[in-house]
């Protein structure tokens, strides 16, 4: 198959017309600053700035030029932040050395309610490339989402359950293609607003093919060459929305989305997965419903999910079903005594099945119910913010023991203010979180890890102290966010490889038995320690003040080390994002944005028990806007991006398949887009 790698000519152009047009800060006319944008995922409404525990957001323009197929390879050079690679498909976030059911993934406040959790061969059902805004709560968000919450959540935020009514037509249209896998991608989102009146539609579809790789897909030089085979990916995905607005404020608003998805699973050749889930949800929210309230939201949402895993074409292997309802409530009091705050409560049904020869997990029924409160109180410099839940989470298997556990979690953090423009904020966290379905009741093949898994229904609630320190300074050219975070966890959950007593590992058949195909692991419990640190810093070079030209610079470094503490001596963690830094420029002139970012990630040599190391390596990334037509509120604009640049061989430490699939080579993408 013929290789879509770039030439090195291009290489340079795209790099030398960032540098050129690298002329701004990130606010253009439609990107508001970080520290003016609402965080939907607080039910207080309030920015980035004001809240306690650490936020980071996309939103504007730093989001369309992020923007990927997958949520987690839009975030993964953030902060704090990576992805599990599992080829094109399928990247879900790691957020702080956790991941899978730890690290939940929201569409306007509700789970993404697919099977993504369970396994990183499953895709995450929520489309980044309509996103308005994306926010990522680092560190435990269990008071507000729950024990599935307990590592991080990332709310996906859109125009589908509108709260306002925007006068007449307005959205974006955009249509790109790409060379590395030959990707055609078309998107649009559209909205119109009369009177009390806001409806939505919203399409997506995008088609690629095998993606191109500096060279040999194994690192072992036994995979394919040029290409990644069986990576090519096929997305449709698609919403109609209508809210009415009354004259008060009161919003009511309902959806109905489809999303269909098909992609190869790279290490086999012929494997692949199709995807549909059928999602509707409907949203209430009263404004001033009572003197003593605020506001309240009802959220209301039911997914049809399903998936099938084909061996061969027409040869069908798996089949996953997920049928999910999630009710949400959250009522934000009027100040009392000084407290302002929410109580809220949150339900979920789950009824998931697998039937095939990968059908490890049983058929298994769950309930979840929760209340909780989160409470702020400003006094002097100090802001307090407090808050508790307590759940009760039922499951259910058709195989196995029915298990019931309560997770209980409160938090406690401080922002005070050692200046006007300065803050230094403390959170302390109890977190619990009651064991997911696989780690309780797995027992069979999967070969998507090349692992035979083996649960165990003993499993007790996993529990964890957290404390995060962090500074956070803005005034004129010169932002600066840092922060330190330790997790100490009990009854922490892993899955852990079993060896031969010789230190090999032991291998076992798709039957359990004795044999060289499949790894044997059992989710098992120790005590477990995660430790690290964020820091990102920049600064206006050239400001709107100055001239024409804008120009910032920013930079950022991350790092977290994991050790589980075992019986027979601390172990690594497996499976962590090493330590990295970066470096990128952004700016304006005229009617020219433009981005070049670096950013190195080094070797992880630390890995986890019986896993491998991996090599560092370096992403240089650019992209390159202008507009070409503006009238009024609308404007049309081509945009050029160039992708790992240097043509690295990137293969992520927090991918289970990273020693047989790199992420992909160089490549560019040139596209037109349309916002009204």
């Amino acid at each position: 198959m013929s290789s879509a790698r770039f030439p090195k000519a291009p290489m340079g152009l795209f790099a030398l017309s960032a540098l050129a047009s690298s002329v701004a800060l990130a606010n253009t006319p439609e990107a508001k600053p970080l520290l003016e944008i609402t965080i939907t995922a607080s039910p207080l409404g309030r920015t980035a700035d004001e809240l306690v525990q650490p936020v980071s957001v996309l939103s504007g323009e730093e989001l369309a030029s992020k923007k990927r197929g997958g949520i987690g390879e839009t975030l993964a050079n953030e902060p704090g932040i990576s992805t599990g690679d599992f080829g094109a498909g399928a990247s879900r976030p790691v957020i702080r050395g956790q991941s899978g059911p730890r690290v939940d993934v929201l569409a306007n406040g509700i789970s993404a309610m697919d099977v993504s959790a369970l396994s990183p061969d499953h895709a995450v059902t929520i489309n980044p490339l309509i996103a308005r805004q994306i926010e990522v709560i680092k560190g435990p968000a269990t008071l507000l989402y729950g024990s599935s919450s307990s590592g991080g959540v990332i709310n996906v935020t859109d125009t589908r359950l509108a709260t306002e009514v925007t006068e007449g037509f307005s959205g974006a249209l955009e249509s790109s293609y790409g060379s590395n896998a030959r990707n055609a991608l078309g998107a649009a989102d559209i909205n119109y607003g009369s009177g009390n009146h806001q409806f939505h539609l919203d399409a997506t579809r995008s088609r690629s093919e095998d993606y191109a790789i500096p060279g040999n897909a194994a690192i072992d030089g036994s995979g394919s060459n040029g290409r990644l085979a069986n990576s090519a990916s096929d997305l449709d995905n698609g919403a109609l929305g209508y809210s009415y607005i009354a004259d008060n404020g009161n919003a009511f608003s309902v959806s109905a989305s489809q999303y269909d998805q098909r992609y190869g699973l790279p290490i086999e050749e012929e494997k692949f997965i199709v995807m549909r889930q059928r999602r509707y949800d409907a949203q209430a929210l009263l404004r001033n419903p009572t003197p003593a309230l605020e506001s309240v939201r009802i959220r209301l949402s039911d997914s049809r999910y399903r998936h099938t895993e084909f061996e061969a074409p027409n040869e069908v292997g798996t089949r996953f079903t997920n049928n999910e309802t999630q009710a949400r409530i959250e009522a934000v009091h009027e100040d009392i005594g000084g407290l302002r705050g929410v109580i809220g409560a949150q339900f979920g049904v789950r009824e998931f099945a697998a039937l095939g020869d990968e059908a490890f997990v049983p058929a298994t029924k769950s309930q979840q119910a929760g209340l909780f409160f989160l409470e702020e109180k400003r006094f002097g410099r100090n802001k307090i913010e407090f808050g508790a839940r307590i759940e009760h989470v039922v499951l259910d298997p058709e195989v196995g023991q029915q298990r019931d556990f309560t997770p209980i979690s409160a938090s406690i953090g401080n922002r005070y203010d050692l200046g006007e423009n300065t803050h230094l904020r403390v959170t302390l966290t109890h977190a619990e979180r009651a064991p997911a379905i696989e780690e309780l009741y797995a027992n069979g093949p999967h070969e998507a890890t090349a692992t035979f898994e083996i649960g165990s229904d003993r499993l007790r609630k996993e529990q964890s102290q957290d404390i995060e320190v962090g500074i956070d300074h803005h005034q004129g050219r010169f932002d600066l966010e840092a922060s330190v975070f330790h997790k100490q966890a009990r009854n922490y959950i892993y899955a852990r490889e079993q060896d031969d007593g010789n230190g090999n590992a032991l291998l076992v058949g798709d039957d359990g038995l004795p044999g060289d195909e499949l790894l044997l692991i059992n989710f098992v419990q120790d005590r477990a320690r995660f430790t690290g640190y964020e820091l990102a810093a920049s600064y206006a070079l050239l400001n709107e003040t100055d001239g024409p030209v804008q120009l910032s610079v920013r930079g950022f470094t991350d790092a977290v080390r994991g050790t589980l503490e075992t019986d027979s001596g601390d172990a690594p963690a497996p499976r962590l994002t090493p330590s990295r830094y970066g470096m990128s420029l952004h700016g304006h002139y005229r009617e020219a944005s433009a981005n070049i970012s670096f950013v190195q990630a080094m070797d992880q040599n630390r890995p986890g028990r019986l896993d491998t190391e991996t090599n560092g390596y370096g992403l240089l990334n650019a992209d390159l806007s202008v507009v070409v037509h503006r009238h009024g509120a609308s404007e049309a604009s081509v945009f050029v991006q160039g992708t790992n640049l240097l043509d690295d061989d990137i293969r992520r430490a927090t991918s289970f398949i990273k020693d047989a699939v790199p992420a992909p080579g160089r490549g560019g993408v040139v596209g037109v887009r349309y916002t009204f």
